[in-house]
Parts: structure tokens; sequence; C-alpha cells
């Protein structure tokens, strides 16, 4: 019995760290490139956390580091579900992520790291979910993407369209992380890329007189 409850308390303990070790070990599995998290903090009495610092790798051949930044990310869990098959999430908002946009001789990085998602998902769905890397599922109320800015080399960047995602995994009982990470990957990649179609061609290059004159198709 004592055994039991210091497994369990150690288990509840180091439950942030659990979490961020998941988040750094399946992300680079269904995106294709380095994630990394500075930090997770759950609150399991107000059902809600929070991950701080999250930071999206850019796939080989691009110039940027990074596909994507987020200062914080706030999470409303039902914490009753837990130990259950499928997690219902009441809210997931991710707020101010900057995305950097590059273009190269194979498309763009968004769209290359959207294509890797999208092999993932696929493969895991051909093998009936019994490869999937993660065998809980979801269900997700809300999923919001607030005051996102386009980046585009080292020019200043452009805002991006907010994003509403409802019901995500409901109508299926419950998705996979892959495919929680395909809805979500696929809304900011595609805003962003509108953007930058939406901006011109020129912008794609990094030109900072274009981006200055594209802003006034966003005010």
């Amino acid at each position: 019995m004592l055994i039991a409850a210091g497994g369990l308390w150690w288990l509840y303990a180091s439950r942030d760290a659990l979490v961020k070790r998941a988040i750094e070990g399946l992300g680079p599995q269904v995106t294709g490139v380095p994630v990394t998290v500075k930090r997770v903090k759950l609150e399991p009495a107000e059902g809600r956390g929070t991950i701080t610092g999250l930071e999206v790798g850019n796939p080989p051949g691009y110039k940027s580091p990074r596909a994507l930044t987020l200062g914080e990310m706030r999470l409303a869990i039902d914490y009753s579900t837990l130990t259950s098959g499928v997690v219902r999430i009441r809210e997931i908002a991710l707020q101010g992520p900057i995305v950097t946009y590059e273009a190269g001789a194979g498309g763009d990085n968004l769209t290359a790291i959207q294509r890797h998602i999208d092999a993932q998902v696929a493969k895991y769905a051909g093998s009936g979910g019994a490869q999937s890397s993660s065998g809980r599922k979801f269900i997700i109320d809300n999923i919001y993407v607030r005051d996102a800015k386009v980046q585009f080399g080292d020019a200043l960047g452009l805002s991006m369209p907010n994003v509403h995602l409802r019901d995500v995994g409901k109508r299926s009982n419950g998705a996979s992380a892959d495919e929680v990470v395909k809805a979500v990957w696929g809304s900011v990649a595609g805003g962003a890329t509108n953007v930058a179609a939406r901006a011109g061609g020129a912008v794609k290059s990094g030109a900072r007189s274009v981006i200055e004159g594209a802003r006034s198709l966003f005010k």
C-alpha cells in the first residue's frame, strides 16, 4: 500500500514534467521537426493548465530556425475524463503565436510540415490506429488562435485572422493526438499562407517595402 501510494504521489508530483516530455517526444514524430517546451503547469483542482515557451522548428533546407514560437498556451480540461480512453478538453487557446513563412525550392516551410503531418495521420489511419503515436483520444470543444503574426524572414510581420475550431473529434468519438495537431496546424499554416498570397509574390522573398505596403490590406 505504501509503495502504491508513493507511486501515485510521484505521478501526481511529476505530471508537469511527464506532459512536457510527452510533447517533446510526440511533437517531432508528428511534425518531422524539433518541438520544445520551456514549461508545463497543470492545476488539476481548477481544471486548467498552461504550456509556455513552445517552439516548432523548421524542416531541413530552410534558413529560419523556427516555424512557430508561442509564448503561452492555455488549457481548460475536464479532469474527470483523464483516466478514460477519450479525454475532454473544454478549451485550448494559443495567444499571440509568431509564425515564420519561408518560401523554398520545394514550397514553403509551413506546407512542408503539413505534408509530414498528413503522412503520419494517413499512416496511422491505414494501420487501423494500432500504431498511433498516442493511444489516447480527445474531444476538444473549442480551439482558439488569437493575435497571430506572420513573419517573413527578418522583416516585420503581418497580422493573421483569428482561428476558432469547434468540436474537434466529436463526430468520431475522439480524435488522436496526430489528428488534433493536423487540425490546428492546418488552420495556422493555411491562415499564414493566405496572408502571404494576399500580400503578393514579392512578400514571400522577405521584401520589407512590399510588406509595409501590404499592411493596408489587413487594416
